[in-house]
């Protein structure tokens, strides 16, 4: 099944990169070093997102009215050293095939604002169509000025937009004049409704302890409303539900007969377990569980519910069209053994896959990445630092020259760990080979 999804990533002048193209595929999974740049690249997918949803641009880089505090180090921390703006762009293509090219430049200093914007239209690679292309912005003024296509033989007309905002959210807001222009913002707006679907999953245990009202079941980045998200998945998809139950009853020591979900005097909701501990049976509510156990419980959720249960924050249409998703998660299996990682991954993947959604981890885990199967060994990634400039690059794992003889002598999990990957590099090897090795392509 083809999904509409983010297929490229552009950094410049962004964190620690400094000109880098991350090829992005349905299921996508960064490895690297602690401070390689898994994380920056994380961060700007998660900037484009709140741009996209028409968040203005200082709370995209900051916070602003979102639960979250904002990228790390804020704006100034979004440009480079030695840089007062940075430009981050990505490729969308849809189910339809068309594609949706987006770059933006990002001033942060002595203002944040917008500074250029350029939008294409196109398939195949082939962009045909530039929708919008901003020219010098007035420094003086809140405003900056774009030609937008309208369909038309001669010059495209200039017009007006505000800085603080992305100028493609605020461009299909607008009412088309003919009907090639209505099409094609219909086409952006389907290609911002993608890039606003990112939910970046940060489960934070101790938030999920408490009673949650019922009412409030759409899952937030935190997890902290996981109680009425798992009553809404079983009133509403008991097959997805009965998956939960099972992917938890593979996770403890002690057997789990079922999941409860304890009521409080005001409507509230709070997960329990009913587990078997010799003949007896036991309750453990979610004040007693583990920070595992919870963060597993928020992951198996999201994965399961899908885009319509998940709180994709979005303070304008742009998402009307449907509920796409990219789920972004950093390291997948912090607060579980390695086998428990591994069970959770595949069902991620799988419920990835059956609700067709794009999936992006970073990972340090062996188990994890030795669950990887021929096929996703493609979407790996390899991040790490230029050793002379510093900088951040990012290389796809099966075009790294002397993978193939790695790959013959032990597993990726346990190249990764002895630290051999890196040293892959150096080595001469056919990159068909690799992929034949691998059942790619």
């Amino acid at each position: 099944m083809k999904i509409s999804r983010i297929t490229e990533l552009r950094l410049r002048d962004f964190k620690s990169y400094r000109d880098a193209t991350i090829p992005l595929e349905p299921l996508t999974i960064l490895i690297g070093r602690n401070g390689s740049g898994k994380s920056n690249a994380l961060d700007a997918i998660e900037v484009l997102a709140q741009l996209a949803k028409g968040e203005e641009v200082r709370d995209a880089l900051e916070g602003g009215r979102r639960e979250s505090a904002g990228i790390r180090g804020g704006a100034e921390g979004c440009a480079a050293h030695g840089a007062d703006s940075f430009r981050i762009g990505a490729t969308i293509e849809l189910s339809t095939g068309a594609q949706i090219y987006l770059d933006v430049e990002i001033q942060v200093r002595p203002d944040v604002r917008i500074v250029s914007e350029d939008v294409w239209l196109g398939r195949n690679g082939n962009w045909t169509k530039q929708v919008l292309r901003s020219v010098a912005p007035h420094l003086d003024r809140g405003d900056i000025e774009a030609a937008v296509w309208n369909g038309k033989k001669g010059r495209n007309p200039v017009q007006t937009f505000r800085s603080s905002h992305l100028l493609a959210a605020q461009l299909i807001l607008r009412t088309g004049t003919t009907k090639p222009q209505r099409q094609t913002f219909g086409d952006l707006e389907k290609g911002l409704a993608v890039l606003a679907g990112v939910f970046h999953l940060d489960p934070v245990p101790h938030l999920m302890r408490g009673y949650v009202p019922t009412q409030d079941s759409v899952l937030r980045r935190a997890g902290d409303n996981l109680s009425a998200a798992v009553a809404r998945l079983k009133h509403d998809n008991p097959a997805k539900f009965a998956e939960l139950l099972e992917a938890i009853k593979q996770l403890p020591e002690n057997e789990i007969r079922s999941v409860e979900l304890g009521r409080g005097g005001f409507g509230d909701v709070m997960l329990a377990l009913k587990e078997r501990k010799g003949r007896q049976s036991v309750t453990i509510p979610a004040r007693q569980m583990s920070d595992g156990m919870l963060r597993m419980m928020a992951i198996a959720t999201a994965a399961l519910a899908g885009g319509a249960g998940l709180d994709l924050d979005s303070i304008t249409p742009v998402d009307a069209a449907a509920h796409p998703l990219c789920l972004v998660i950093e390291e997948l299996e912090n607060g579980l053994h390695a086998s428990q990682a591994a069970m959770v991954f595949d069902l991620v993947k799988r419920s990835s896959r059956d609700s067709g959604f794009q999936l992006i981890l970073t990972t340090h885990s062996p188990a994890l990445l030795d669950a990887l199967e021929g096929d996703d060994h493609g979407g790996v990634l390899l991040c790490e630092r230029e050793p002379k400039s510093g900088a951040s690059k990012v290389v796809p794992l099966v075009q790294l020259p002397g993978y193939l003889s790695l790959m013959a002598q032990q597993s990726l999990g346990q190249a990764v760990t002895s630290g051999l990957i890196t040293k892959a590099a150096a080595a001469d090897e056919n990159y068909d080979q690799i992929n034949r090795l691998l059942g790619i392509g």
